[in-house]
């Protein structure tokens, strides 16, 4: 009797993943959705998704051309008012009459806060009676801090005058400025600490200069 012989046929199908991603809070951040066909498979797979409130998910392509196998950055777009934590992203692949589904691994990591940094350049100087120095004052910005900074300066001796030029750092805060420290004819040798400070915003930050003066 001969053996019976005979040929398995493959169902069409196709599979779908995607990779984590991590974005700040008032940001956005890439993930890649992949999808791989089998058994003939052969019809372009169209992707949505499914989101919590507040993050959103554009695709680019929007859709795999057929045969089906292919990749999509999916930019993940999160408002500022998300808060930090761990949370998933449904994306959906249909095409040929089949669905399939997978998730994006998403955490969210907090919004960075707005600030500003002050420095002094150079850190000591050293005058002589009857005379004057200066340096320069630096501020920098950051995480979308934007008001103007004031600078005021404290510690300075008698018969020492210190004046900034300008007096104040115009919005969004990042610049410089001259601190011009002047010495009478009477001022006190020695070295002293000069503190300045800058406001702006609602923050306070500090910076020094230590004045020597000689005769």
């Amino acid at each position: 009797m001969a053996a019976l012989t005979g040929t398995t046929t493959q169902t069409p199908a196709f599979t779908i993943s995607a990779t984590s991603a991590s974005v700040q809070a008032g940001s956005s951040g890439p993930s890649t959705v992949t999808t791989s066909v089998s058994g003939g498979f052969n019809s372009a797979v169209g992707l949505t998704y499914s989101a919590p409130s507040g993050i959103s998910v554009t695709f680019n392509p929007t859709s795999i051309a057929a045969p089906g196998s292919g990749s999509s950055t999916a930019t993940v777009t999160v408002a500022s008012g998300v808060a930090a934590g761990n949370y998933s992203i449904t994306v959906t692949g249909t095409g040929g009459g089949l669905t399939q589904s997978t998730t994006i691994s998403l955490t969210v990591t907090s919004a960075a806060q707005p600030a500003f940094t002050v420095s002094a350049s150079p850190g000591s100087i050293t005058v002589a009676r009857r005379s004057s120095g200066s340096a320069t004052i630096t501020t920098s910005v950051s995480g979308g801090f934007s008001s103007a900074i004031t600078l005021t300066a404290s510690g300075q001796g008698s018969g020492q005058t210190v004046t900034f030029s300008p007096s104040s750092i115009s919005s969004p805060g990042s610049g410089s400025s001259t601190m011009q420290v002047t010495v009478g004819r009477n001022a006190s040798l020695g070295t002293r600490t000069i503190t300045i400070t800058a406001k702006g915003g609602g923050i306070t930050q500090t910076t020094a200069v230590t004045l020597t003066v000689t005769r």
